[in-house]
């Protein structure tokens, strides 16, 4: 039960370390990809900043500078490939005189083991010659020494023999003096048998003895003739091994002699054409390096000159785009500080109006003014102010011109004040049409721009005479005015222009609506 526990722990844990692992290697290749996206949108970018300044932007000698050196740089580029290309040829042919070499050197290698294997042999053949030399030299010692042993078994046979000679001479001696005793009556004839019988027992004793003694050493003797002839056979056994090992061993000594000699005839052959090969190798690496060091330089300056050049166009460039973003990004802010303005300024006008009780669209990112002056606008026709009309301006105007005049921060940004007319899109009774080349279309837009122009004019001039209308910073607001009359395209997008009657165009289209006067104010933006 514990090991099972242990098993399945260790099994949860290195499951647990599989998966974080792949994990974390999922969350590096999730950031390295974000990095690849983020550094490939920044080429883009630079790319389109790039195309956009010599589009728009760089001056006709700097893109001719710019497109000389891209074709420059993709010259160098071809030159780069073809060079690339003979430098891989090249190191393919020196990797196969490389493989032709290692093989030549396999080759002496196996020479060389050839005969180290020989010379094994022949040393091998050499020790079992030296053993085979002891043991003739210990067997010819053990036949001397069974030699001499013989030559004493002898001596003891003869001495025993010589033994047995005198035994029996005394007892014939013994005998005859036994003989003559007996003869001259000084023994009687049963003493004299019983000496006699005594006598021949004692010496036929010592002599059955002494050939007892004689037999022990002659069985010895043949014993060592046996083991002597043994041991001469082994020696000529061995003798005939050795005869044998040594003719092996002049045999294998002349097989190495000839296999020196060739070996040495081919190990030279191969040395020579090695160094011939190496001499050779040695004047292409130098011929090469040589060449190599010269297209290495020439290439060197090449590409320092280009480089310089690239350099220079690209510090051009850069302090080009640097000098273009930073104007831009001035601009932006002066864009940013013009509509924070407008945004400050329209507030304003829009808190005026709404306390003075005056009716107004008023755009809040512009600034832009339509008056509302409900339905006492101008007749049809007619650019001659109402009584109610006159009365919104002389409540409005004074507001307005305190907007834009009475905060210094933004008075001194005001460059114009535009009255803008608008008159109706239609002209005696049908729609008058600005993309028409009709003779009557024309003259109806030329009516129709002159009376927008008019309706303005007689906004303007109500203001401008101080006998009408007298307000603070009237005279810097007068000063900056512009009058201007424009089509109702402007304010009004037609969709179908192939209606027959000015009722029916005017209820597909809000033609009230686009009659107005808008008031406008521009800010300088070089202030």
């Amino acid at each position: 039960m514990g090991l099972s526990t242990i098993f399945l722990l260790l099994y949860v844990t290195s499951s647990l370390r599989t998966g974080t692992d792949a994990l974390r290697g999922q969350v590096e290749n999730q950031k390295l990809s974000m990095k690849v996206e983020e550094l490939e949108s920044q080429l883009k970018m630079y790319e389109n900043v790039k195309n956009e300044y010599l589009a728009g932007q760089a001056p006709k000698d700097e893109v001719q500078e710019y497109e000389e050196l891209m074709d420059k740089l993709t010259l160098l580029q071809e030159d780069a490939k073809t060079e690339k290309e003979r430098l891989i040829q090249e190191a393919r042919e020196n990797g196969d005189k490389v493989k032709a070499l290692n093989k030549y050197q396999q080759m002496v290698r196996n020479v060389l083991n050839a005969n180290k294997m020989a010379k094994s042999k022949l040393i091998n053949r050499d020790d079992l010659i030296k053993e085979q030399d002891v043991e003739i030299e210990t067997q010819e010692t053990e036949i001397a020494d069974l030699n001499k042993d013989i030559q004493n078994k002898k001596q003891l046979i003869a001495q025993g023999e010589q033994k047995i000679a005198v035994t029996q001479a005394q007892l014939q001696k013994r005998l005859t003096e036994l003989r003559v005793a007996y003869k001259n009556n000084k023994l009687s004839k049963q003493l004299f048998e019983q000496k006699m019988a005594q006598a021949r027992a004692d010496g036929n004793q010592k002599v059955a003895q002494l050939n007892q003694v004689n037999a022990q050493y002659q069985m010895q003797l043949n014993q060592a003739n046996v083991q002597l002839g043994q041991v001469q056979g082994e020696l000529s056994k061995t003798q005939g091994m050795l005869a044998q090992k040594e003719d092996e061993a002049t045999h294998l000594a002349g097989a190495l002699s000839r296999t020196k000699a060739e070996t040495g005839a081919r190990i030279a052959g191969l040395e020579s054409g090695l160094a011939d090969e190496k001499a050779r190798g040695a004047k292409r690496v130098a011929s090469l390096q040589e060449g190599f060091a010269e297209e290495k330089a020439a290439m060197a300056a090449g590409f320092g000159k280009e480089k310089a050049a690239m350099a220079a166009g690209y510090g051009k460039e850069k302090a080009a785009l640097q000098g273009a973003l930073s104007d831009t990004q001035g601009q932006l802010a002066k864009a940013r500080a013009e509509i924070e303005a407008r945004k400050s300024v329209a507030g304003e006008i829009q808190k005026g109006f709404a306390k003075a009780g005056i009716k107004a669209d008023i755009d809040l990112q512009t600034g832009d003014v339509v008056l509302d002056f409900g339905q006492a606008y101008f007749d049809s026709d007619s650019d001659r102010l109402k009584h109610e009309m006159k009365g919104v301006l002389e409540k409005a105007m004074p507001i307005y011109s305190r907007s834009l005049f009475g905060n210094p921060k933004v008075s001194d940004k005001i460059s114009a004040v535009e009255i803008i007319g608008f008159a109706s899109p239609t002209y005696q009774g049908r729609f008058v049409d600005p993309h028409s080349s009709k003779p009557a279309d024309k003259a109806a837009l030329k009516y129709n721009m002159d009376l927008s122009y008019r309706r303005a004019n007689s906004i303007f001039s109500y203001m401008l005479d101080e006998g009408n209308m007298r307000f603070e910073h009237q005279r810097e607001l007068l000063a900056l005015m512009k009058v201007s009359g424009r089509s109702f395209l402007e304010v009004m997008k037609v969709q179908n222009r192939n209606i027959a009657t000015a009722a029916e165009f005017c209820k597909q289209n809000d033609c009230k609506k686009a009659q107005r006067v808008i008031i406008r104010f521009n800010m300088d933006q070089k202030k």
